[in-house]
């Protein structure tokens, strides 16, 4: 079978079955028709603190969506998908709100949400409700579906991928004869900021790090000074840095200007083109984590080459920039943004694709749309990331991170990381 092929629909079935027996669904009729749409609601922040980030993210989504409908005529040809969205300016409150709505008067079948604040408050209910909820956070607190049932994402967590960081640098300083190498961790005090801390202090003390305090800088820092002056205090070899771009760019910047030795890791939403753009030559050696490709990568691959067609599309520009420069059209989130509904996409074409099974056991609903995205077995997201892997038992879409840095005004990559896929670290 290929790599696009169901894993044992047998058990896709049964699996399905046992979900809607358990929740009481009346199986609906087998030969209803596919339907001609389906709902589906989206959550972005354009205006908000992580905006620097969500813009691109968002347009993602929206060019995905629009290129299934206008140029693809659906999901398979036949289902369009009907898009809600807002912007609610990471605003937890709203983000609430937004959901009620979505599932009240929308009645979306799936959500593709945002950040890790409002997802994981969201994440008990949608449980609840049984709307397979696909975020763009991707803490590890949302990957154990014995807890998280509804909730899914597309590459590695942020747990895995700052563990891929600490093997790199390990390795680093292996080769260096750094005996005991030490590292601070500089994030925001929020959920996103805090969500793969333990994690990381965990491996970092598995490894032999030796962990200096912690150091806070808020998404909207404009300055740094003395989390650096800290970071020096302590003689650090290495640190990792969340947040977002803006923030992370605040931190590197101030860390150049104060001379410091220091090697920076930044996290997959504190690091993209934008990065250079900001700060310049101050960019130079940041060494980052990223579980997918960048925007123009790879031209080859079916993913991209459908994102240079929505660019020629809906953009009116052509393909001819220098990816991982400030040349490039899309930052890095737009390709995240990307992915979230091309995960969401293929778990509706699983659906079509046997809509005569599905259409016995209620067609497009959540529960069938979990169980869809639950049969994808290393399954290529059309080049993008690494293959995907989903099960009843473990959400974790894969384990693989990339390290890259910044050489000459460019994004090159380093090397792939692969995590090992530990039962004590799912979700957490």
């Amino acid at each position: 079978m290929g790599r696009d092929s169901h894993w044992p629909l047998w058990r896709a079935v049964l699996l399905l079955l046992a979900a809607v027996l358990a929740v009481g669904y009346a199986p609906a009729q087998a030969q209803q028709p596919v339907p001609t749409s389906i709902k589906v609601g989206a959550l972005f922040d354009t205006t908000g603190p992580t905006s620097d980030v969500g813009v691109d993210y968002s347009r993602g989504v929206l060019d995905h969506v629009r290129y299934i409908n206008e140029v693809e005529g659906g999901i398979r040809g036949r289902v369009k998908i009907d898009l809600v969205w807002s912007d609610y300016g990471y605003r937890i409150p709203d983000a609430l709100t937004l959901y009620r709505k979505y599932r009240d008067v929308d009645r979306v079948n799936a959500i593709l949400g945002w950040g890790t604040a409002d997802t994981e408050a969201l994440s008990q209910q949608v449980g609840d409700d049984q709307i397979p909820y696909i975020s763009a956070s991707y803490s590890s607190h949302l990957n154990d579906p014995a807890k998280t049932p509804y909730n899914f994402y597309p590459v590695s967590s942020y747990s895995d991928q700052i563990r891929a960081v600490l093997k790199y640098i390990s390795d680093v300083a292996r080769e260096e004869r750094i005996s005991r190498p030490k590292i601070v961790f500089i994030y925001p005090d929020h959920p996103y900021g805090r969500a793969p801390i333990p994690a990381g202090k965990a491996y970092a003390q598995e490894l032999g790090f030796e962990v200096g305090s912690d150091q806070i800088v808020a998404l909207t820092a404009l300055e740094a000074r003395s989390q650096v002056a800290a970071v020096r205090a302590f003689g650090a070899h290495f640190a990792w840095i969340g947040g977002t771009t803006n923030s992370a760019s605040v931190i590197v910047r101030d860390a150049k200007a104060a001379g410091l030795t220091t090697r920076f890791f930044v996290n997959v939403w504190g690091f993209d083109e934008n990065m250079i753009k900001l700060i310049g030559r101050d960019a130079e050696g940041v060494l980052a984590s990223t579980p997918h490709i960048y925007y123009g990568e790879s031209a080859s691959s079916p993913g991209m080459r459908k994102m240079f067609d929505a660019l020629r599309r809906f953009h009116n520009r052509q393909p001819n920039f220098t990816w991982g420069t400030t040349d490039t059209p899309f930052i890095a989130s737009y390709v995240r943004g990307w992915l979230n509904a091309l995960m969401l996409r293929r778990a509706l074409e699983v659906v079509v694709d046997n809509w005569n099974t599905y259409a016995r056991l209620g067609g497009v609903n959540g529960p069938g749309v979990r169980v869809a995205l639950e049969t994808l077995k290393d399954w290529d997201p059309e080049g993008l990331a690494s293959p995907i892997t989903v099960t009843r038992t473990d959400h974790r879409p894969s384990t693989t991170t990339r390290i890259v840095t910044v050489r000459n005004g460019r994004i090159v990559v380093l090397r792939t990381v692969n995590i090992e896929r530990r039962k004590d670290w799912l979700g957490f």
